[in-house]
């Protein structure tokens, strides 16, 4: 009988990208977390009513994890996650074994084909769906990497992806910084990008994206790697970061290095209130700032370089 082990955490809505993370990281074979998306009779919730400020985050591991090193990694990380979120609810729940192999499709039920944008429409690879007139559907399993486009700060970067391609002229490639499940990097190539390159210091991660990719029929133009940010050669009239404002606030020399004279940037991840320091700093290091966008307690900022 196959055997597992799970280990739930209580968190607030806006360090649930955090601590995702950080599980992946430590070998999760996948994660689930409360959502308020349908209505009382088991519809979907329209409008949907905002997130509970404090949720249950449950990560799944092989049965052979060591549960009490991974509370102690865990703790470690609450310190951490206050300097970046300020004082929050972060804590340990529970773990516990599981017999029974069911969780492992439970997350599938909750996730489900959604139009994102104008033009964009997410769905997983168990449901069929025909595009409409001038949409563009993309197939994405998050595996176990992290990204399936129902999160705020995913979200708005795909809106400003089709905004960005609506521009005359559109990119000709683009750069996905934090790829995941490379869902944006993919949405590029789709819209037309005829080179796109997506990293990620997680080999899984990278290995995920290069699979959703030959999925969505963009393998020749997209290619997945770990190369560091600052290895990577020449410019990109589209360069993607969705992180979070003091990893963006770190890398801001190199993103814009990286972004070609007249190229935009498209940055997500950040908290309303520290907005102002990312477009600041970014500002200072030769961008403008084009486009703004918020949703709930997260912004998304869109930059053009100056030529």
């Amino acid at each position: 009988m196959t055997r597992w082990k799970s280990f739930s955490v209580q968190t607030r809505r806006e360090a649930v990208d955090a601590v995702t993370q950080f599980f992946v990281a430590h070998g999760s074979l996948g994660t689930a977390y409360d959502e308020q998306l349908l209505g009382a009779e088991g519809d979907p919730a329209d409008p949907i009513p905002p997130p509970p400020k404090v949720t249950r985050l449950t990560a799944y591991f092989p049965f052979d994890t060591d549960l009490h090193a991974l509370k102690q990694a865990f703790l470690d990380l609450v310190p951490v996650l206050s300097e970046s979120f300020g004082s929050g609810p972060e804590a340990f729940s529970d773990a516990t074994e599981i017999t029974d192999t069911g969780w492992a499709e439970k997350w599938k039920e909750h996730f489900h084909a959604r139009k994102i944008g104008r033009k964009i429409v997410i769905k997983p690879s168990w449901e069929t769906v025909e595009a409409g007139e001038g949409e563009v559907v993309l197939t994405v399993d998050p595996g176990q990497a992290f990204g399936t486009g129902t999160h705020e700060t995913t979200q708005m970067c795909l809106r400003m992806i089709e905004d960005v391609f609506d521009l005359s002229p559109p990119p000709r490639d683009a750069l996905d910084v934090g790829t995941g499940t490379g869902i944006l990097g993919i949405a590029a190539a789709r819209l037309g990008a005829k080179r796109v390159l997506a990293v990620d210091t997680d080999p899984v991660a990278v290995d995920v994206a290069g699979k959703n990719a030959v999925e969505n029929g963009v393998a020749d133009v997209f290619r997945a790697a770990t190369t560091p940010l600052s290895a990577i050669p020449g410019a990109f009239d589209l360069v993607l970061g969705n992180l979070i404002a003091e990893i963006l606030i770190d890398m801001a020399p190199e993103l814009l290095r990286r972004t070609a004279p007249g190229g935009h940037l498209i940055l997500s991840g950040i908290l309303a209130e520290k907005s102002g320091w990312v477009v600041e700093e970014f500002v200072k290091n030769g961008a403008s700032l084009f486009a703004e966008s918020a949703d709930g307690q997260w912004t998304a900022l869109l930059f053009r370089k100056e030529e």
